[in-house]
């Protein structure tokens, strides 16, 4: 990779790695927060549920936005907007005040995706697989690395710290975005924007996620019965607008209703286990939840171990390989650890395996969208991906968090270690109905298109 690309790509893994840390520090520290607030914990949780939502109702928006307007100033946007809310929650006295700078945090998650649809373009086509790989390494990584040096910063420093960090990283991000990235080109691409059809799709993705929250307690069951009412609308809409918001024809692309099937049954499987082997880990062992933290760090050892495989694998057979591969190293991890899980280094080994199977899956899909739609559609279809996967975690987390709760003892861990398992082999079989090839020279493949 030549200069320009690489300080363009280190720029970009900045961008991710201040998503990726401002989504985990936080975790940790519900309790923290709860006390010095003087609220609940169902209060503290939505420090994590405003941020969810926020993030999940605007990244298909700005992916729109993105390919209407420039992929550069929407990314810039949505880093300026971290910052400015992780500072607003840093300085917060208030629960309220502390909730709304995490709905405006939210809206970097369109960060993630955007860094993906900018490596489609603006690198050559022989460089943009060690690309992808590199930026959700850092992804993952950032993640891990966020949640394990949350407890030194609390001891350190102070609570506030955790909003602080991620805003100087957001802010510091944008330098390289500006100086490397080079402006957007003129275009004649249509600029409407579908601005009801964002609405009804906000309204009911929202309404979705808090159903998901909310199982199997009370007052879930009417924001799904409102969902099954918008949704259908929405989709309708979708279908006649002349230019929609998401162009559900896109979606229909085989290669792309691939692999968003594939990821939602990732999630399920992936971002549900970083919420049970927590607790598997706590229950069995009895340790403190430093430990905990230093136990799930072979997540991030594994997503920089896979990384030189990931990226001949992907350079040479695709991502495609790339997906079936991660995801049934993570299969066999969850298998592993349902069967053996007598000691700590067993679980470590699993997490070890679990966290190389997400370095190879998590880099593939979002290759495998941006690089099988048209070039103006890859915001808004990397938006869409990333949704797909953060359904798929909020299902994961609140199935698993419902069995945990109906049963207890050593066999509803391995009744939920099962579950996951078996939701990322319904994932396998969606990654191998993925066309092959992808993609030749660059270009989408000539693979068949399908319809909505």
């Amino acid at each position: 990779m030549n200069r320009p690309g690489t300080a363009a790509l280190g720029g970009l893994c900045l961008a991710t790695t201040a998503y990726s840390v401002l989504q985990s520090l936080v975790v940790p520290a519900l309790g923290v927060f709860q006390r010095e607030l003087g609220t609940t914990p169902s209060g503290a949780g939505w420090l994590l549920t405003a941020f969810l939502l926020s993030a999940s109702i605007s990244t298909p928006v700005l992916g729109r936005l993105a390919d209407a307007y420039g992929k550069r100033r929407i990314l810039l946007v949505a880093l300026t907007a971290m910052s400015l809310g992780a500072l607003t929650s840093a300085i917060a006295s208030t629960l309220p005040v502390m909730v709304a700078g995490r709905v405006v945090q939210g809206l970097g998650g369109a960060v993630f995706p955007l860094c993906f649809a900018l490596v489609r373009d603006h690198l050559p086509a022989e460089r943009r697989p060690r690309a992808f790989v590199v930026i959700s390494t850092v992804m993952s990584v950032g993640g891990a690395a966020g949640t394990i040096t949350a407890g030194p910063v609390l001891t350190l420093l102070s609570s506030r710290w955790l909003f602080l960090i991620p805003a100087l990283v957001s802010a510091l991000a944008i330098i390289p975005v500006v100086l490397l990235l080079p402006p957007p080109r003129p275009t004649a691409i249509n600029t409407t924007i579908d601005w009801y059809g964002a609405a009804l799709l906000s309204t009911w993705l929202g309404l979705l996620l808090l159903a998901i929250s909310r199982f199997p307690g009370t007052g879930w069951s009417w924001p799904l019965i409102a969902v099954a009412v918008l949704a259908p609308l929405w989709w309708r809409g979708q279908r006649r607008a002349a230019q929609p918001l998401i162009d559900l024809r896109t979606l229909a692309l085989p290669t792309v209703r691939a692999t968003n099937a594939a990821t939602l049954l990732l999630g399920f499987g992936m971002f549900g286990s970083w919420m049970v082997i927590p607790l598997l880990i706590v229950d069995r062992f009895a340790v403190t939840p430093t430990v905990v933290g230093l136990a799930m760090l072979p997540t991030a050892i594994g997503n920089l171990l896979v990384m030189p495989v990931n990226q001949r694998l992907t350079a040479r057979q695709g991502p495609r390989a790339a997906l079936a591969a991660g995801i049934g190293a993570a299969g066999l991890s969850y298998l592993g650890l349902a069967v053996r899980h007598d000691t700590l280094l067993q679980v470590c080994l699993g997490i070890l395996v679990m966290g190389a199977g997400i370095g190879l899956a998590f880099s593939a899909v979002g290759a495998l969208v941006v690089e099988a739609v048209p070039s103006e559609q890859t915001g808004v279809s990397a938006a869409v991906n990333t949704v797909m996967r953060t359904v798929g975690g909020s299902l994961g987390t609140a199935v698993g968090g419902s069995v945990l709760t109906w049963s207890s003892g050593n066999s509803s861990y391995v009744t939920v270690l099962l579950l996951y398992a078996a939701a990322l082999a319904g994932a396998l079989l969606c990654a191998l109905r993925v066309p092959r090839p992808v993609t030749v020279a660059g270009e989408p493949a000539a693979a068949p298109t399908g319809t909505a």
